[in-house]
């Protein structure tokens, strides 16, 4: 499984947004599904994505897109920890990182359900029991 990273991509504008709509599409096009965008002013925008590159990988990656005249500038930075702010969740930077650490934080466990094996906590928590299941049944719908 590859090391995911958590990125803050910031796009500086030229015009209003409503001025540089094609380019934005492009851009939203270009960084995936795997973004959510954060941030927003009237100059500024900015997308927290998942990606398993590193900054200046997701950079080179998307320079043909960011190197249009409409945007003046613009900056990826990896987001590390729980970040905060003034009005606390209601701000979508704060939300948007969070959520994607813990979907990063959950996602581990899927792959472990995956591999069949479940594990129970007895007693004390220092101290998980595996056990083997069973897979590949079929089951049947009820009537």
């Amino acid at each position: 499984m590859a090391y995911k990273n958590v990125l803050l991509l910031q796009v500086f504008l030229r015009f209003d947004p409503e001025h540089c709509d094609r380019e934005l599409r492009a851009l939203a096009r270009a960084v995936g599904p795997a973004s959510k965008p954060v941030m927003h002013n009237k100059l500024h925008l900015g997308y927290v994505i998942v990606t398993s590159e590193t900054a200046q990988e997701l950079v080179d990656r998307l320079a043909r897109v960011l190197e249009v005249d409409n945007f003046t500038d613009y900056i990826a930075v990896p987001v590390l920890g729980n970040p905060a702010g003034k009005h606390g969740g209601f701000n979508s930077l704060v939300t948007r990182v969070r959520l994607a650490y813990a979907a990063l934080q959950s996602s581990p466990a899927k792959q472990f359900a995956k591999s069949q094996i479940l594990v129970e906590q007895r007693g004390r928590k220092s101290a998980p029991a595996e056990m083997r299941v069973k897979g590949g049944r079929d089951r049947q719908s009820p009537k």
